[in-house]
């Protein structure tokens, strides 16, 4: 599949778009993947890398926590570029193989750890209903608390943003490894 977009460059971008450029690649290494799309709206693309920022370096989940709440929203918006660069982030962080295979295959939560279950199941409720049944927000809450209750709602909503900025203008990983799903 090809990109819907061309790549940018930093120097083809007005002076507002290169300060865009030179702050994101300032945190992250370069402007690729979804900041080559929002990289098409400064503010945008700023704000989202501040926010994705916060999200992946200074937040209140564990790493693994966070890094299986990304791969669940990845599989669900069906985003093989940023299951493509967090799945191995996400085995570094401590997510155990077992628990990325059910949410790769979108299979049951049932042998998954407690944790494992709580991350993916309060991840895929918000994704495919838009909400939580009292019965899921109360068992959320419990587990997580008020503070990073939040907080996984606010992975689920980011990364939803930015499978959407990808799938959206066909953003594939590049590279000829199979793709995930």
């Amino acid at each position: 599949m090809v990109s819907r977009l061309r790549t940018v460059k930093r120097e083809e971008l007005s002076a507002e778009g290169q300060g865009a450029w030179d702050h994101i690649a300032g945190t992250r290494g370069g402007v690729g993947g979804p900041f080559q799309v929002l990289i098409r709206v400064p503010a945008l693309a700023t704000a989202v890398a501040d926010v994705g920022t916060y999200i992946r370096f200074n937040g209140l989940l564990s790493p693994a926590e966070r890094e299986l709440a990304i791969l669940t929203i990845a599989r669900e918006v069906g985003s093989r570029f940023e299951w493509g660069g967090h799945a191995s982030i996400a085995v570094k962080e401590g997510v155990r193989p077992e628990a990325i295979e059910v949410v790769r295959t979108q299979g049951s939560t049932a042998g998954l750890n407690e944790s494992e279950r709580l991350v993916v199941d309060s991840a895929r409720a918000l994704f495919r209903n838009h909400k939580f049944s009292d019965s899921e927000y109360q068992r959320a809450l419990d587990a997580f608390g008020e503070e990073r209750l939040v907080e996984l709602v606010g992975i689920v909503g980011f990364y939803s943003l930015i499978g959407f900025s990808l799938v959206a203008f066909n953003v594939e990983p590049a590279g000829g490894a199979p793709p995930p799903f």
